[in-house]
């Protein structure tokens, strides 16, 4: 008789996922064994098991969508496997629509809105366009006033952030203002992770909700109820701007789907208010909506850097500070509005003005240093003159003839560091006598200093600038005459 050991043992394993076959087999005990027990187990309460992933998994809320379209399971699995290459088999999509449909139907709340209060934005997929002779994939950017269903729409070869962007500021001049909530689905483009608690929305499109002043809300997963409005918006297009219709290139696409937009999409009766979109939203909605920003959003790419030991990083030929306890790692930059954002793991860590003046600028905030780097050039000004007078009165004058020479805001205090540290293998007197040779000849500079030292010429006459002229006559003197007699006959030459 088995005991409670095993008892416990094959539960958990049923409730893994382990059927009865593969838990005899790993036991090593007969399958009726494995069944018995299970059966003593469920009458005190049912044995859930966990359920498998499903290759469908990430399609379901597709599938429910196109369900709730009156789409067969045959269309619905053709254009999974076009518009996401689904490599799974029709089966398996058959038996999840079957299932669905036979599913009593779930209840919703009607969602209403106030004019002004929310737009809903999604992509979809249209099929492939000529551009410049080669066929692209195209899709339509859809964006939707939940409360008069005034819309805009767009053609684009992508769903970059950059565009998604770009379609959002199109779509907010289109309608002159914007909504205060904009809701848009779990796209690679707006949110980051699908937490729809505590979502984390792209620093892109993050700055740029900022910026108009509206709060981007992303819908939950599996939830197409949340984007009712625009996913139906998203189907009318596809099937009625462009299904069937063979457009010449994408300019021609373009061009069509701004005409259809103002004369068909807007101004038809719309089948759910029963209202005309157009009507509402210039009667009601277009005054309530918030002013468009002054200043335009600059949209500009980021750029991975890595920080230096020097606390900066090199952006566009300029240098900007980052706080010193990130040396090594590599952040992102990104620009905005003539901003320089720099974040470490979606955590934004400093923040400047972009430089716009020539090359090789550092942007410095020192509060990104440690405290004991937060020195001043006065200070270090102050303490090199104290050990500098240490040395010597010629030391001290060159070091004020050094200071008089250079710009004090730029002081460059290595020349001044490099003599003192000549303290470590000469006596202040050769380094004081060193400083006054450099000073006749007006040579202000560590190399000349430490070479004077070297070389020990400390005692040699200085050199002047004064010329001599030998008054007395010699054996060696003679007329001015003579040299150009000698010039005549070719003896002297240049």
């Amino acid at each position: 008789m088995l005991g409670v050991e095993m008892h416990t043992t094959i539960e958990t394993l049923f409730k893994k996922g382990y059927n009865k076959t593969q838990i005899a087999s790993i036991l090593r005990i007969d399958r009726k064994t494995v069944r018995n027990i299970l059966n003593k187990i469920d009458e005190k309460g049912v044995v859930e098991r966990k359920a498998k992933p499903s290759i469908l998994d990430p399609y379901k809320e597709y599938i429910n969508i196109q369900v709730s379209k009156d789409l067969g399971a045959m269309r619905i699995f053709q254009d999974m496997q076009r518009e996401f290459n689904f490599t799974g088999s029709y089966d398996t999509v058959k038996k999840y629509v079957n299932s669905i449909k036979n599913q009593p139907p779930k209840a919703y709340m009607v969602l209403n809105t106030l004019p002004g209060e929310e737009a809903q934005v999604d992509f979809g997929y249209i099929g492939t366009i000529n551009v410049n002779g080669r066929h692209k994939k195209a899709w339509v950017f859809v964006m939707t006033l939940s409360y008069s269903r005034y819309m805009y729409i767009e053609v684009v070869l992508n769903q970059s952030v950059k565009t998604f962007i770009t379609c959002h500021k199109n779509a907010f001049k289109y309608f002159g203002g914007v909504p205060q909530t904009v809701k848009i689905d779990n796209l690679k483009s707006g949110i980051l992770e699908s937490d729809f608690y505590e979502p984390t929305v792209q620093k892109n499109y993050a700055a740029f909700a900022a910026h108009y002043g509206f709060w981007a809300q992303p819908c939950r997963v599996r939830t197409p109820t949340d984007k009712g409005k625009v996913e139906s918006n998203v189907d009318y297009v596809k099937n009625n701007c462009f299904k069937g219709r063979d457009f010449k290139d994408i300019d021609e696409a373009i061009s069509f789907s701004k005409l259809w937009l103002d004369t068909i999409a807007n101004v038809r009766k719309h089948g759910t208010t029963k209202k005309i979109p157009a009507e509402v939203f210039n009667s009601i909605e277009k005054e309530k909506l918030l002013p468009l920003p002054t200043e335009d959003f600059i949209l500009s790419h980021s750029v991975k850097c890595k920080v230096n030991t020097n606390c900066h990083i090199s952006y566009d030929g300029n240098y900007y500070s980052v706080p010193y306890a990130y040396i090594g790692q590599e952040v992102e930059a990104i620009i905005v509005n003539d901003l320089v954002k720099i974040y470490f793991k979606e955590k934004e860590i400093a923040l400047h003005s972009l430089w716009k003046g020539d090359k090789g600028h550092y942007t410095t905030n020192n509060e990104h240093y440690p405290n004991s780097k937060n020195i001043s050039s006065e200070d270090i000004l102050s303490r090199q003159r104290e050990e500098i007078k240490e040395v010597g009165d010629n030391a001290l004058k060159f070091f004020e003839n050094f200071i008089k020479q250079g710009n004090l805001k730029k002081y460059d205090y290595k020349t001044i560091a490099g003599i003192l540290s000549l303290r470590r293998e000469y006596s202040d007197e050769i380094i004081d006598a060193a400083c006054l040779r450099a000073i006749s000849y007006d040579a202000y500079s560590y190399k000349v200093v430490k070479r004077i030292c070297e070389k020990r010429i400390i005692n040699l006459p200085v050199q002047s600038n004064e010329s001599y002229t030998n008054e007395e006559e010699t054996s060696l003197s003679r007329d001015l005459k003579e040299y150009d007699k000698l010039s005549a006959l070719g003896e002297l030459k240049r």
